[in-house]
């Protein structure tokens, strides 16, 4: 049996540790967005990329030798809020793999639409969210990102996303002038346009991702930028 001084020592150790935990937590509350992914990325993001890029690496085997399917874009939806999905899978963009000229059966499209993350929380399910993300993006899994303006701008100031002026034609860009979604890349210190706004966009209304709003961008590192920027142009005409 423990001694009454050792415990109430380690009853005063407890206390300390529960302190030190609740300054933790409002010191991250006071933290912008910005510098929670900062602190994310310095501290903790190649712990969680190597853990969540096993699980992907895992996952894509068992798809890979179950289905014998090859991805040949990524299309990734972030915080979708639709209530009637129509878009829940690869077979969604067959039509438009076939008018590309993609004719085989076995080449799709990764979709991805179920991840949803706050990026002002500092919860387990976030954090983990947000690897997965970055993850999939490393591993170019992503060509064309959809998300709400918010996290669409925190993705582009941190060198996820292109500059879509490099990209997309002049004068389509010009349609979309006021729909702009221009970010200040901190790992270039240069201020590209990041996304596009869509409000009320008919292609948008038929996935059923969003309700009225969201945002577009293509990928840092995309695995096939020609049907990425085909995909977009559809969207946006």
């Amino acid at each position: 049996m423990l001694s009454d001084g050792r415990f109430e020592k380690q009853k005063g150790d407890s206390n300390l540790e529960k302190e030190d935990r609740i300054r933790q937590k409002e010191q991250w509350k006071q933290l912008s967005p910005s510098e929670k992914w900062q602190y994310f990325i310095d501290y903790y993001l190649w712990v969680t990329i190597g853990v969540t890029t096993g699980i992907v690496i895992l996952i894509f085997l068992i798809v890979h030798f179950a289905t014998k399917t090859s991805f040949v874009m990524g299309v990734m939806a972030v915080n979708t809020d639709g209530e009637h999905i129509e878009a829940t899978g690869p077979d969604y963009f067959t039509d438009f793999l076939r008018e590309h000229g993609v004719m085989s059966k076995r080449d799709v499209v990764n979709l991805n639409y179920t991840i949803w993350i706050d990026p002002n929380s500092d919860s387990d399910v976030d954090s983990t969210n947000l690897s997965t993300i970055q993850v999939l993006f490393m591993t170019r899994s992503v060509d064309v990102f959809f998300s709400d303006e918010e996290f669409l701008k925190l993705m582009g100031g941190t060198d996820y996303l292109v500059d879509l002026r490099d990209y997309l034609p002049e004068e389509l860009l010009a349609q979309y002038e006021d729909q702009q979604i221009t970010v200040l890349d901190t790992m270039t210190d240069e201020t590209i346009v990041a996304g596009i706004r869509l409000e009320n966009n008919e292609w948008i209304r038929k996935t059923g991702w969003y309700q009225e709003t969201a945002a577009v961008g293509l990928a840092d590192g995309m695995k096939n930028p020609e049907l990425a920027v085909a995909l977009l142009e559809e969207i946006l005409q």
